[in-house]
C-alpha cells in the first residue's frame, strides 16, 4: 500500500513538473495561477515585441487585481452570499434563450422595408415624431476674405437648380469649403460645427436670417437656410426616415420572438409536455 501511495505521489509530482516546465506560471495570487499559455491566448497576434511586452504587463496587472479583489470578497462574504449557483443558472438560461432567439430571427427576419410602409408608419404615429432639436436644409460656403461674395450671395438666395450649379462651379474654383446637403435635414448642432468655435452662431441668429454671414480675419462664412423646422414642432419625414425603418424592423423582431414563444407554448400544451400544480 505504501509503495502504491508513493507511486501515485511520484506520478503527480512528475506531471506537475512537466506542466510547469512546458507552461511556466507568470503570476500567482493565493491558489490562483496565471500560466504562460493563458497569457499567450490574450495577447493579440502581430504585435511588436515592445507592444507585446506592454500588453502582457497590462494583462498580468489586471489579472492580479481581479484575483486580489476576488479573494477579499471570499473572505468578507457569507456562505449564502457566495452561493451564486442560482444566479449562474438563471444567466445560463437567459443566455441560451437569447442565442436561440437571435438564430431564429436571423433565419426568418425580412429586412426589406418599403417606402410606403415607412410613410404609413410615420402618418400613423405623427405624435411620436416631434423634433428634439431644430433642423434645416442648408448650403454653407467658406470663402477667403478677399473674394467678393456678391455673385455668390445672389445665387444662394435664388435657390434653384441653375443657381446650385453656378454655386458649385464658383466654389470649386475659390471656396475653402462648400457643403450642400441637398434635401437632407441637418440638426442645428451639426450646422454650428461648420463654423469656427469663436464664431458659432446662436440658434436665434440662424432662425432669424435666411442668409447668415459672419467673418474673421481670414475667411467669410455664408450659410443659406432654405427651410427651417424648429425644436418641438412636427419632425419632417425625411429626418426620421432611417429611425422609422429601424423601428419597423425591431417590431418584426419582437413579433418573431413572441410568435416563437406562443407557438412553443401551444404545441407543448397540446402535447401535454408540462404540468402546472395547484
Amino acid at each position: 500500500m505504501a509503495k502504491y501511495l508513493l507511486f501515485v505521489v511520484l506520478l503527480f509530482f512528475t506531471g506537475w513538473c512537466k506542466r510547469h516546465s512546458q507552461d511556466p506560471p507568470v503570476a500567482k495570487v493565493g491558489n490562483a495561477v496565471l500560466y504562460k499559455s493563458d497569457l499567450a491566448r490574450l495577447i493579440q497576434p502581430g504585435l511588436t515585441l515592445s507592444d507585446s511586452t506592454m500588453m502582457a504587463r497590462s494583462i498580468i496587472d489586471k489579472w492580479v487585481r481581479k484575483q486580489l479583489i476576488m479573494q477579499q470578497a471570499l473572505l468578507n462574504l457569507t456562505d449564502a452570499e457566495k452561493n451564486v449557483e442560482k444566479e449562474l443558472e438563471e444567466y445560463r438560461t437567459s443566455l441560451i434563450i437569447y442565442k436561440y432567439e437571435q438564430k431564429y430571427i436571423q433565419e426568418r427576419l425580412d429586412t426589406i422595408v418599403t417606402e410606403e410602409e415607412m410613410q404609413q408608419y410615420y402618418n400613423d404615429n405623427l405624435q411620436s415624431f416631434i423634433l428634439p432639436v431644430s433642423v434645416a436644409k442648408v448650403q454653407f460656403v467658406q470663402l477667403p476674405l478677399q473674394v467678393k461674395p456678391d455673385l455668390l450671395r445672389g445665387w444662394l438666395l435664388q435657390a434653384n437648380e441653375e443657381s446650385v450649379k453656378k454655386i458649385e462651379e464658383f466654389c470649386y474654383q475659390v471656396a475653402v469649403k462648400y457643403e450642400y446637403f441637398g434635401d437632407r435635414w441637418v440638426s442645428f448642432d451639426n450646422i454650428k460645427m461648420l463654423f469656427p468655435y469663436s464664431l458659432v452662431p446662436s440658434e436665434q441668429n440662424l432662425i432669424s436670417n435666411k442668409l447668415y454671414e459672419v467673418s474673421d480675419t481670414a475667411y467669410r462664412y455664408m450659410l443659406y437656410l432654405r427651410e427651417v423646422k424648429s425644436k418641438g414642432t412636427q419632425s419632417p419625414y425625411e429626418f426620421v426616415r432611417d429611425n422609422i425603418r429601424n423601428i419597423i424592423i425591431l417590431k418584426r423582431k419582437q413579433k418573431l420572438v413572441n410568435d416563437l414563444e406562443n407557438n412553443i407554448y401551444l404545441d407543448a400544451l397540446n402535447k401535454n409536455k408540462f404540468t402546472i400544480y395547484e
